[in-house]
């Protein structure tokens, strides 16, 4: 299969000659962690790719051992809630990812976590291995998730699912992810970006404006049922407490955070 690549320091782009764009997260050192100057790369990536009209799919992927770490945590200690607020922080993400009109693909292996699993869920296909992680690990900082995570999860696997795993802390493996819906497609190890741009070949056989269509009537559909600017402001709300100061500290110092009942937790579990 013949590809053209290019390169950038944040986001390696392949092009497949069926109209498939590729797009994988390439800041290994920080496991994928969704920095802003990685985000801006992110959407910028994301543009050329929709305006180009030889591409009709686009495929977001990370490495073979992580997709995503979440949000960066160094950045986000810098952050108040009146900062957050002021910054509109992730919001450029969301509304990024939002205005795609051409179909998303996430190809992931190993692990998606917090604003990377937010990523993922922003997507229109997830396609995933069996023993991939997904979790929302922000609770355990003094955060809630403030991508969508609280809108679309809840949606995709149901109340009491998302309970767990947003209160609990609690994963889901690919293939619970396969069997509850959220996963489009399972597939073996290490295989994950090979059946993504199966997905991106059958989608390139079809008429495109007609995918362009039915990708909005979905995504309509599927956005009346969230309140994203809500859930948003509480995550600003959030960042002004006192127990994501601490939380934050305590997993940067890598100890257990101590919250204001006085309780504390084993160990840091953000795992970034």
């Amino acid at each position: 299969m013949k590809h053209n690549t290019t390169s950038s320091d944040l986001v390696l782009v392949e092009t497949y000659p069926f109209g498939a764009r590729v797009l994988a997260l390439n800041r290994p050192a920080k496991r994928n962690a969704l920095s802003q100057t990685l985000i801006n790369s992110l959407l910028a990536e994301l543009e050329n790719a929709s305006t180009d009209p030889q591409i009709q799919s686009i495929i977001i992927t990370g490495s073979q051992t992580i997709f995503s770490a979440g949000a960066d945590i160094k950045e986000i200690a810098e952050l108040d809630g009146e900062t957050a607020r002021q910054q509109r922080y992730l919001e450029n993400l969301c509304h990024g990812m939002r205005n795609i009109r051409k179909p998303i693909i996430a190809a992931i292996e190993g692990k998606a976590l917090g604003g990377g699993f937010e990523l993922a869920l922003m997507a229109d296909c997830i396609v995933a291995t069996p023993e991939v992680e997904f979790r929302l690990p922000e609770i355990s900082i003094g955060l809630i998730p403030g991508a969508g995570g609280t809108q679309r999860l809840t949606a995709a696997i149901g109340k009491y699912r998302a309970m767990n795993m947003i209160l609990l802390n609690q994963p889901i493996s690919g293939q619970e992810a396969y069997q509850l819906g959220l996963a489009s497609k399972l597939v073996e190890s290490g295989k994950a970006l090979s059946g993504a741009l199966e997905m991106a070949e059958q989608l390139g056989s079809k008429s495109p404006s007609t995918i362009l269509l039915a990708k909005e009537a979905i995504c309509r559909a599927d956005e009346l049922q969230h309140d994203h600017e809500f859930e948003r402001s509480l995550y600003y709300t959030a960042f002004g407490t006192g127990d994501m100061m601490e939380g934050v500290s305590a997993f940067l110092e890598k100890r257990a955070p101590v919250w204001k009942n006085g309780r504390n937790i084993a160990s840091p579990t953000m795992d970034q």
